[in-house]
Parts: structure tokens; sequence; C-alpha cells
């Protein structure tokens, strides 16, 4: 076989040499290569251009049924024509119901605001007990318009307005409408005793002595332990020079009355010859304020007058051992001790 295939190979280089070349090699340029990429890009947003035109042409996008607006509150989402709708029944927020303030019987003011003002509510509290509330609906006011309201407002609180005009009232030298408002302010609070002492003192200022002592006395008979008012007529009769009518006020002791009170009524009895008050009054205050020089002498002053000349001696040798006696006042004492010494040792005499 060796042999055979030599034998070819030298035929085949042989008539190679001898025959011409026939066909030449062609030279040909290299043509560029184009960019893939963009035509990719391009021609897949072709594809879904003409893929949503075509469903948006077949089967129209389907609208989700609407839900309260009062019960449940959500955004607008813009579907895309090659997204599937969906619709969520998931409740995102509740508003909370709008409740009036709990009613108080009593007087009613009313109030006027501006435009775009909410009534003042309180919000029911979630997950816990439930409240007993009203539900109030929201008024928004336009331009120009107002929101009227009722307020409850307590005694007290309506009493303190008429007092605070009747302050400003008399800054303005307004007697009138400062009486007027104190009156008010009395109907409000019958039993406040600093607005019936400040009316009543309006009045004694304007020259109404008898409506002074009217608006004081009624205040007496709706609380007959106070003897702020029972001090405050005293002294205004005193001031009218009605002595007797002042000792009326002061007849009856409350349970809390002070030193002044009763200080006062021992006073004006001793003064009036009511020696049977003034000799209880003295007595007391000797027992609150035993150290006092004054009450003593009082006592024996009110003692003598009675013909107890031996309680009277004592009370006398008490007073000039205390304090608070001028010296006027502890020679008077000498001279009574004196007097009663010298009708002791003549029991027959007056």
């Amino acid at each position: 076989m060796s042999k055979i295939n030599n034998a070819l190979s030298k035929l085949s280089k042989q008539v190679s040499n001898q025959q011409p070349e026939l066909v030449s090699k062609a030279h040909i340029q290299p043509i560029k290569q184009l960019k893939v990429l963009p035509w990719i890009i391009g021609s897949f947003t072709l594809s879904l251009a003409v893929g949503g035109w075509t469903l948006s042409t077949q089967a129209p996008l389907e609208v989700p049924p609407q839900i309260p607006t009062d019960k449940v509150q959500s955004t607008t989402v813009t579907l895309s024509p090659t997204s599937k709708s969906s619709v969520s029944t998931e409740v995102i927020y509740t508003p909370l119901p709008r409740v009036q303030v709990p009613e108080v019987k009593n007087q009613r003011e009313i109030k006027a605001e501006g435009p775009n003002v909410k009534a003042p509510v309180l919000l029911a509290s979630q997950g816990g007990a439930q409240q007993k509330v009203k539900q109030t609906p929201f008024i928004k006011a336009s331009a120009g318009e107002m929101i009227i309201h009722q307020v409850e407002l307590s005694p007290r609180q309506l009493a303190e307005k008429a007092q605070y005009r009747a302050s400003k009232a008399l800054d303005n030298n307004n007697l009138d409408q400062a009486l007027d408002e104190y009156q008010v302010a009395l109907r409000y609070v019958p039993h406040n005793i600093e607005v019936r002492k400040k009316l009543s003192a309006l009045y004694y200022g304007k020259g109404d002595a008898r409506k002074a002592v009217e608006i004081l006395n009624k205040g007496i008979q709706i609380d007959k332990e106070s003897a702020v008012l029972r001090m405050s007529l005293a002294k205004l009769l005193i001031k009218e020079k009605q002595n007797d009518a002042a000792l009326t006020a002061l007849v009856y002791v409350p349970e809390q009355a002070s030193v002044d009170y009763i200080s006062l009524r021992a006073a004006l009895a001793q003064k009036s010859h009511h020696n049977d008050i003034a000799l209880n009054s003295y007595q007391t205050l000797v027992s609150l304020e035993p150290n006092s020089g004054r009450w003593w002498l009082g006592l024996g002053i009110q003692q003598e007058r009675a013909l107890d000349l031996s309680s009277a001696e004592q009370a006398y040798q008490q007073a000039l051992n205390k304090l608070g006696l001028s010296n006027q006042s502890q020679q008077f004492i000498r001279d009574r001790l004196a007097l009663i010494r010298h009708l002791e040792e003549q029991p027959d005499a007056n």
C-alpha cells in the first residue's frame, strides 16, 4: 500500500506542475458588525406596546366596587395597562366618632366663633369600656359666616364672669353696671359671702343704706351661722347710729364666733345697758383670752352692776394683774375697788 501511495503522490505533483492555475484566490473586505443590544431593547418595548394596545381594545379594565368613605379611607392608585387589577377589602383607617361634652344642668351661655372653628368634642376610648356619647355633625363655615354653639357653664363660672364684668365696670367708674353685674353674680351663688358684702357696700356707698341692710339681712336668713355677715350688718348699723339694731344682729352667737364678734357684742350690750348680754359676753371672753385685762375689766363692771360685789372685786384684781390696760383704766379700777371696800364695810348702805 505504501508503494501505491507514493506513486500516486508523485503523479499528482507532476500534473499540478504541468497545468496552470485556473482559479485564483479572491480578496474580500470584512463586513462591519452591527450593535445587537439596542435592537433587542427596541423590539421588546415595541412588543409590550402592541400587546397592551391589544388587551385594552379587547378587555377593558374592571372598576373595583366603591367603598363608603365614612367607613374606609384609602388612596387612589392608577393601574398600568399591563398590570392585573386587584381590590383590597382591608380597612385602613376608621375615624373616631365625634362626641359632645356631657351636659351640665345649669345656666347656658352662647358663644360665637369665627369660620372654620370646630365645636369642642371628646373622643370615645377604643377597646375599653363603652361610653355613652352623642354624635354631633361637623359643620364647616364658609368665609364670612360664624358657627354658634352652646356651652354649658356651672353657676360658679357664670358668677365669676359676672364679677369680672363688675370689676371692669368699677374701673370705668360705672357704678350702675357694677351693681347689675354683682346682682347677677349673687343670683348664681347666693351663699357667696364676699359677693354679698361687695354688693351691700356698693349700695351703701351710693347712699342707699336700706338696700345695703336688706342684702346683708337676706344673707343671714340663708346662712344663720355666718358671723361675717352679722358683723358686717352690725358695723353698718353702728355707722347709722343704730346701736340697738346693731346689737340685734349680734344677739345670736354662732358656733364659730371669733373674739372680735363677741367683743363687739359685749361692747354694744354694755353701752345699751343690756346687762345680761354684756355679762355673758365678757364671761366668754375671759375664758377665750384669760390674759387680757380688758375682758376682766368689762366683766368686773357687769358684775358690779349686778351687785355681785365680791365677784366684781375679784375681776378687778385680775384686771390689774393682766396686760392691755392703759394708766387711765388702771386708775379707774383702783377707784372701783376702793368704793367696793367701802360698801362692804357698810352692808346696809345702798
